[in-house]
Order: C-alpha cells, then structure tokens, then sequence
C-alpha cells in the first residue's frame, strides 16, 4: 500500500507541474481565440491523444509483444458496468465539460493568471472536506499540519488584490465542480483502468462543448481558426493530455485529498513563470509563500506513511 501511495503523490507532483505550466499558457492564449472556441478544440486534442493511447488494445492485441496488457485493454471496455458507466458521463459532463467553459471565461475576465491559479488551488479543500464526508479518508497529523502549511502560505503570504467579480466566481464554480468530480473519479478507478477514466473525462466532455458550440452558432468560428490560433490549439491540448493521464494515475493509486494538496504545488510553478516570461514583479511573500509550499510539498513526498486509509478504501 505504501508503495502505490508514494507512485501516487510522485504522479500528482508530475501533474502539479504540467498544471502550473497549463494554467500560465491558458491565461496567454485566452486573449486571442474565444473561451468556448479554445476550450472545445483543445479538450478535442486532448481527447485525440488520449485515444491514440488507448485505441491499439482493440486494433492491434494480436502483436505477441504487448499482447497481454493490450488484450487487458481490450477485455476492460467489454466489462463496464452500467453503475461505472453513469459515473464516467458524470465525470465527463461536470469534469471535462462544463468546468472547462466556465474556467476559460472566467480566465479571460480576471486580471492575472495568479488569481485563476489560487481559486483553482482550493480545490485541496473542498475535496478535503468531500472525501471526509463520502470517502471516510482518515488523515494523520503529518497532512494536517502540510494542508495547514499550504491554507497558510495560499491566503496569508500571497497577497494579491481579490474581488468576487463575475470571472472570480466562474472559476470558483468550476473548481467545485471538478471538487465533485474527483471523488466521482475516486470511486470508478476501483472498477476500471486509469487510461480509460482520463479518456472517458475528455471524450465525453469534448463531446459535451462540440455542442455547445453548435447550439451557440459558433461552428463557423471553430472552423475558421487561423494557423497561429491551430498552434496554440494543439499545444494546450497537448500539455492538457499529460495532465490528466497524470492526475488519473495519482487517483488511481493515492488518497484523493492527498493528490489535490500535492497538486497545490502548481501555484510554484505559476510564480516562477510569471516572474520569468511575464513580467510579473515577484514579491517577497511571493517567495515565502513558494518556499513554505514547496516544503509541505517535500514533506508530503518524503512521507513514508501519509494516510492511514487503503488507496482502495
């Protein structure tokens, strides 16, 4: 059990890190394509290659070399149960579908990107408190005192000018939304594979925006995109790929709220790209703020027995 939840908390650091990059890149490209239009396409990408991933245990199980894991594949999509099917269209529709709108929206009307990156860091608290309630996660001191450590350094350090302006409470709701979603996904990656949750997360959801965009008569948009518009597309959807087959490995292997508070580590990784490409003036509390997040982080990595709880609890 310790093993996996360390495989765990090494994946979530991974996605922490794709995160922080996504979050910065989204904030740049959000100003030259339309919400609906960037979200849409570039969950499409992601879908895309999450597919690429997964397709070849249909087409290709007979190649003796990976026959075996490709024919597990293959078997997995044959065995969904109807209860774990209910709970991948939840996920896709309120985790890779609406949230996304409503992230990019309100991205595009919030000042700076550090805003969007610490509303969305909450989402270690409400799962938190959801994987308490649903979960009946046990958690020890040693991710007390680490949760107390990043409420600490997020809201008393990182002082940054905050109104809940319209752009603050679309994201505030899409960070609940996709609270809701990870203890969904909680619960269905005990019956299935992590590579098929993350690919159901983001076909149906990009499924869900297409018509979106076909209701809102924004087709004509999405077919008109530009080869500058193509190039940021593909390169948001593919740094959206690896962040979630990331975080659907740190679910699959980890205690829920243990992942969201590993994956705080993004707010880091969103200063120093800020200070570094953006201009963005670092601040001392800035520094401080990074440092006392970095070292929750570390303990938590380092950790040899962070949660009481079986992963499959």
């Amino acid at each position: 059990m310790k093993n996996n939840i360390q495989k765990g908390i090494l994946f979530a650091f991974i996605a922490s890190v794709i995160s922080g990059i996504a979050i910065f890149y989204s904030k740049i490209s959000v100003t030259k394509i339309d919400p609906l239009i960037l979200t849409t396409s570039r969950n499409m990408v992601a879908a895309g290659l999450l597919v690429i991933g997964y397709l070849p245990a249909i087409g290709f199980a007979g190649r003796r070399w990976q026959a075996g894991w490709l024919l597990g594949k293959r078997k997995e999509l044959k065995k969904i149960k109807k209860h774990d099917f209910i709970k991948l269209l939840f996920i896709g529709i309120f985790g890779g579908g609406i949230p996304f709108f409503l992230f990019f929206t309100g991205l595009k009307m919030v000042d700076s990107a550090i805003i969007a990156n610490l509303i969305h860091k909450t989402l270690f608290i409400w799962v938190g408190l959801l994987a308490l309630v649903f979960l009946r996660e046990k958690l020890n001191w040693k991710y007390w005192l680490s949760f107390l450590l990043v409420i600490f350094a997020n809201f008393y350090f990182a002082k940054f000018s905050f109104h809940l302006g319209q752009g603050e409470i679309m994201i505030l709701a899409a960070t609940l939304l996709w609270s809701m979603e990870n203890i969904i996904a909680k619960k269905v990656l005990k019956n299935i594979s992590s590579e098929l949750a993350a690919l159901s997360r983001m076909v149906i959801g990009s499924s869900f925006l297409l018509l979106s965009v076909l209701f809102t008569r924004k087709l004509n948009v999405l077919l008109t995109i530009n080869n500058q518009q193509l190039t940021i597309i593909l390169v948001g959807g593919t740094i959206l790929s690896f962040y979630v087959f990331f975080w659907y490995k740190a679910l699959k292997f980890a205690p829920v709220s243990l992942v969201t508070l590993v994956l705080t580590f993004s707010v880091v990784v969103g200063n120093i790209l800020n200070g570094s490409f953006a201009g963005v003036k670092i601040l001392p509390n800035d520094i401080i703020s990074s440092t006392i997040i970095l070292a929750a982080t570390i303990f938590i990595i380092f950790s040899l027995k962070p949660l009481k709880k079986s992963i499959n609890g």
